[in-house]
């Protein structure tokens, strides 16, 4: 399935199909079988309103072990071009935005590594949750805004709360807001191997430079 981006290399690890399945169900609340193609199987997902297929690798027929993960999404009908493809990969997650014609196809693909743990798998499904916004955002148009979607930012004392003003320069310098938040000595500072985004790649392999948090320590 997502071979052509780990160069062909047989999975060393793999998860259980049917704990991915019953992740899936405890997150989605049912899931669609759309078929299978040797070790490939296709699940259908229904999500308020955005449909989007899970699909699993396994490491042979039938065998309930999952060596590779995707998800893919696809969007017809909406104004697209190769700008918007462009400005969408370079804020995406794990994913990767591809123009078909005039069809816009969102796609992930994880290689499986470490034993199968439900809170991990959970914060996969948040990464793909989140690449989905991003791509509806820039598929909405220009009166849409991401923080109207929000709950908590329509609230007048959490607007008020949430706010961060930029601080007034100190010593003709301008004050370093990010140091501060890092803490007091700016020991930390964002990967410039993974842009500090923590993971490496079209299969979103977590970046070894710094373990995957997007801050290495500062030289």
């Amino acid at each position: 399935m997502f071979q052509m981006f780990s160069g062909g290399a047989a999975a060393e690890q793999s998860w259980p199909l049917s704990k991915v399945v019953a992740a899936l169900e405890a997150q989605f609340g049912s899931l669609e079988s759309l078929g299978e193609d040797g070790p490939l199987k296709v699940f259908g997902v229904e999500d308020n309103g955005v449909n989007f297929v899970v699909a699993v690798m396994q490491t042979g027929p039938d065998t309930g072990k999952i060596s590779e993960l995707g998800f893919l999404a696809r969007f017809v009908g909406f104004p697209v071009d190769i700008r918007l493809v462009e400005a969408l990969n370079r804020n995406l997650h794990i994913s990767m935005a591809s123009l078909e014609g005039s069809d816009l196809f969102l796609m992930a693909g994880l290689a499986i590594t470490g034993a199968f743990d439900a809170g991990q798998f959970k914060l996969i499904i948040q990464q793909w949750r989140r690449d989905l916004m991003m791509t509806l955002h820039g598929l909405s148009d220009e009166s849409s805004s991401l923080a109207a979607a929000f709950p908590a930012a329509r609230m007048e004392s959490a607007r008020n709360f949430a706010m961060n003003v930029a601080p007034a320069p100190t010593d003709n310098r301008p004050v370093d807001m990010l140091s501060s938040f890092l803490g007091g000595n700016a020991k930390k500072a964002i990967c410039a191997d993974c842009g500090g985004r923590g993971k490496r790649g079209l299969i979103a392999r977590m970046c070894g430079e710094c373990d995957g948090s997007g801050f290495v320590t500062r030289r």
